[in-house]
């Protein structure tokens, strides 16, 4: 019995950091789907529902920034378990205060940003612990990667769906009280299974002075350089692709029970890539893997373009999820093997906040351009900006060692 045991409690600290990861994304899946389309339905604007987005995303890319340098400050845990509390209360204020009083839609956009600006700090949190935890655990860092990156298209899988059930059932933001839940949830189980000791005492140096240290280090680092570059350029050019283009699409054609099976097939085939890399990770260089998932992603989302129906593009969104699955857990191990131990939480929280940075452009960009020239316009410029990316990564010569 005791053999049986000790490999449960073992891995302990890998299953409560996946499930804690898992329930957090999912919150912030139902959230990402729930917001703009309340805002596109009250308003029938895709500029307005772009700025949904863009409140949701711009608040990440600043507070990952400094917030990495809290997580080096405060300690990992300590922050992935803040961040999840406090992200709850947000949402909870949300909720509740359109439910009592109907929010205008700056009331909405800025209580939107106020829970995002949580969300960079938790995930980079919980990043940062994964090699704490392939090391505790015995695991290899790019198999944790991986299923750290599966867990969360396990929450990308379940949130649309799920979303788009609670928008029939519970209606407009009451959908959000199973997002309250679900980071409370998340926080709880971090708590109880991700001990204190796994990670190394945090530094007590001067703040500012550690938030440059992290940036200046991902800009001057060649490879790190240009995985964030890589990641603004995809980034700038594909956030707008749910929750705007799609959206309108959908909303344009009527069929909106399409926009969550869409998505779950995007988040099913993520989770597909993310595990078969996990699986061959170890054996597989970083570069080439990196260069044909991204040309492969473009390749399936410029399909879109040609406006398919539903379950054709809940094909292409399954073929081009798996496409796409392994470029985040490649980009975590080439961060996390040429990134020193103290700058961890500072460097993933810069490379966070540059690669996030270009979101909210895209989505301010992308809306009128939808509203003029219409969704085919919308998916072609996307898959564009994605080749684009891949182009960039072929060209650039720090990853070749």
């Amino acid at each position: 019995m005791a053999t049986q045991v000790q490999p449960i409690r073992r891995h302990k600290p890998l299953a409560g950091l996946l499930t804690a990861t898992t329930l957090s994304m999912t919150g912030n899946a139902i959230v990402g789907v729930t917001v703009p389309w309340v805002v596109l339905a009250r308003t029938g604007s895709a500029t307005f529902a772009g700025l949904a987005g863009a409140a949701a995303i711009a608040p990440i890319a600043l507070s990952a920034l400094f917030g990495g340098a809290l997580i080096d400050r405060l300690g990992r845990r300590f922050c992935a378990i803040v961040a999840d509390l406090l992200s709850a209360l947000a949402v909870a204020a949300l909720a509740l205060l359109d439910g009592a009083f109907g929010l205008p839609l700056w009331g909405i956009f800025v209580l939107v940003a106020v829970g995002a600006v949580f969300d960079g700090p938790g995930t980079a949190a919980r990043e940062t612990l994964r090699p704490d935890v392939a090391r505790a655990t015995g695991t290899p860092l790019p198999r944790v990667n991986a299923w750290g990156e599966a867990a969360e298209s396990v929450g990308l899988l379940l949130g649309p769906g799920l979303g788009g059930v609670l928008l029939v059932v519970l209606g407009g933001f009451g959908a959000l009280w199973i997002t309250v839940a679900m980071f409370g949830l998340s926080a709880l189980v971090t708590a109880l299974t991700v001990p204190a000791h796994l990670s190394p005492p945090p530094h007590r140096e001067p703040y500012l002075r550690s938030v440059l240290e992290g940036l200046r280090f991902v800009l001057r680092e060649p490879g790190l350089r240009t995985v964030a570059l890589t990641a603004t350029i995809i980034v700038g050019f594909v956030a707008p692709f749910e929750s705007v283009v799609l959206n309108s699409h959908l909303q344009d054609i009527g069929r909106p029970t399409g926009y969550g099976l869409i998505l779950a097939c995007f988040a099913a085939g993520g989770l597909l890539g993310a595990i078969t890399y996990g699986v061959l990770g170890h054996r597989l260089r970083e570069r080439p893997v990196l260069i044909g998932s991204v040309a492969a992603t473009a390749i399936g989302l410029a399909a879109f373009a040609f406006l398919p129906g539903v379950p054709v593009m809940a094909v292409l969104a399954f073929v081009t999820g798996i496409a796409s699955g392994p470029i985040n857990p490649v980009v975590a191990v080439i961060m996390q093997s040429r990134t020193p131990e103290r700058l961890r939480g500072r460097v993933i929280g810069s490379y966070t906040s540059v690669a996030l940075a270009a979101g909210p452009v895209g989505l301010l960009l992308i809306g009128p351009v939808v509203d003029v020239a219409g969704p085919r316009a919308g998916f072609a410029v996307i898959a564009a900006g994605c080749l684009l990316a891949a182009l960039f990564v072929a060209m650039a010569r720090s990853l070749r060692r």
